[in-house]
């Protein structure tokens, strides 16, 4: 339990300065390359989330393996012929995502994007660059994947902070001193990219558990064992990729370019609350697959209750203050009271939507340890053929508001739904605790304290003193939050315990 503590709280520094390094600059971005530019940005997101249909499972597989055989003295020497059989396709599949946006650029650019002050050239320049920069860096989340299935999340997040913030940071210079323009951003990006890959896989082999004298190589016997999971995993984030991008697939093609940017803003704050959740995720997978293959049943239901109540509080207590205070938040982060009108609807519903995709989390993982893609395939599919006429009633209609209200309403669908059908077969009998224990209490608390916060706190100014007082109502939200959640406030006395007798 100590590392796993050790790997969540390393999780949650790294993450929360990878959402500021997100999020920060936003607003200077759009102030340097105008918001017709900040639509490609993202562009570039939308590709680069659908470049991981390419990943066919290996990632998924990779995490699991290296958590199951890596304490397992008989297969441990088997790590390394796993991922060398694995990098035999990663890279040449990123060549090959440099070649399809390359030739999709100029049909995306003339035909289905509609910019109003960017030239068809220019936006289809940046468009083959913007792909470039999607292939370089889409390696390191294989390699990820292995670092988390070590649960060598310390190494892990230190990586990514730091690219995050080279990306984030540097950019900016990029675009000061060299050239204010969307090309050279994505070629900044680009860079950052390849090293990231690099240092990734360096870092993989060098905490890989190898023996001294072994060499290792390709094995098509890892590609048959993984074969089946794998194929769920690859129907599961096929689906999964086409609902998170279905909305912003509909707006660019529907609406002009600018209003691409507008939603990509909102996205950009509900997926900076999304970062709060990962953490959880990438510790407690391997260890939830640990427990399922070691058979300890009374250890995985106790860490699985647990870990959903410590989510249910982050999410909680950060979703409840995003959607009340959300034109504040805006208003104080890109100091357009104009945007941060527009925004604060469809912000409230997408964070609303991002809430319920969280607390999903963890449930997926105890599936993904059991080897179980099956039901998250099917629930997917369903959403998707539901969803595509949806959104493009709702965009047509609606514009981004009702972009935003296909998310909450896929999200909503899945806890409502997806909950009962997997405790139906995994922790039987453990659902009504996790709806009336897990999740509620911390929704609750956190809701009636923002709540009573907004009376308090009508309007935060854009100053010292607006900061300081969105500080103070998120402190008080996530300790209500807390102490409401039974294990987290029994795992707080106990450490406080611990820490006393230490003192002592």
């Amino acid at each position: 339990m100590p590392v796993l503590r050790t790997n969540i709280l390393a999780n949650y520094a790294g993450q929360v300065w990878m959402a500021l390094m997100g999020v920060v600059f936003i607003p200077l971005y759009i102030k340097l390359l105008g918001m017709e530019a900040f639509g490609l940005v993202g562009l570039m997101l939308s590709i680069q989330a659908l470049s991981m249909l390419f990943d066919l499972g290996m990632g998924g597989v990779l995490n699991r393996e290296l958590a199951r055989r890596v304490h397992n003295a008989s297969a441990a020497h088997t790590l390394g012929d796993l991922v060398r059989t694995f990098e035999w396709l990663v890279w040449p599949i990123a060549l090959m995502i440099v070649a399809v946006v390359w030739l999709a650029s100029g049909p995306l650019a003339n035909h289905w994007l509609h910019p109003e002050h960017l030239s068809r050239a220019a936006t289809a320049h940046a468009i083959a660059i913007m792909g470039l920069a999607v292939a370089l860096q889409w390696p390191s989340s294989f390699y990820a994947n292995g670092l988390s299935g070590l649960e060598r999340q310390p190494a892990l997040n230190m990586i990514n902070a730091g690219f995050a913030t080279l990306r984030g940071a540097g950019v900016l210079a990029v675009l000061y001193w060299v050239s204010p323009t969307i090309s050279a951003f994505m070629w900044w990006y680009a860079a950052m990219g390849a090293c990231q890959s690099l240092v990734s896989a360096a870092a993989l082999w060098r905490l890989l558990p190898t023996g001294p004298q072994q060499r290792s190589a390709f094995r098509a016997t890892e590609l048959r064992a993984a074969g089946r999971f794998a194929g769920g995993l690859v129907a599961i984030m096929a689906l999964s990729i086409m609902l998170t991008q279905l909305d912003r697939i509909v707006i660019s093609a529907m609406l002009p370019l600018a209003e691409l940017g507008y939603f990509s803003l909102a996205m950009s704050v509900a997926a900076g609350m999304g970062r709060m959740i990962q953490p959880m995720f990438n510790a407690l997978y391997p260890r939830y697959s640990r427990l399922v293959s070691l058979d300890q049943q009374d250890s995985l239901t106790h860490l699985y209750h647990l870990s959903n109540q410590c989510l249910a509080v982050v999410v909680a207590a950060v979703a409840s203050v995003l959607m009340i205070f959300g034109r504040d938040v805006l208003y104080l982060w890109t100091g357009d009271a104009a945007t941060a009108t527009r925004l604060a609807l469809p912000l409230s519903i997408l964070v609303a939507g991002t809430a319920f995709n969280g607390l999903m989390n963890l449930p997926y993982a105890l599936q993904l340890a059991h080897g179980w893609t099956r039901l998250t395939a099917g629930t997917n599919l369903v959403a998707l053929a539901l969803g595509i006429p949806f959104c493009i009633w709702a965009v047509g209609h609606h514009g981004i508001v009702g972009a935003a209200w296909l998310w909450f309403a896929i999200n909503l669908a899945f806890v409502a739904v997806g909950i009962p059908l997997m405790h139906r077969r995994l922790l039987h009998g453990e659902m009504v605790r996790w709806y009336v224990q897990d999740i509620l209490p911390p929704a609750i608390a956190a809701t009636v304290v923002t709540l009573l916060a907004s009376r308090l706190f009508p309007a935060l100014p854009r100053s010292l003193e607006g900061l300081f007082q969105l500080a103070v109502v998120s402190g008080a939200t996530l300790l209500s939050a807390a102490v409401a959640a039974p294990l987290v406030r029994d795992l707080a006395r106990q450490q406080l315990a611990e820490w006393f007798a230490s003192r002592r």
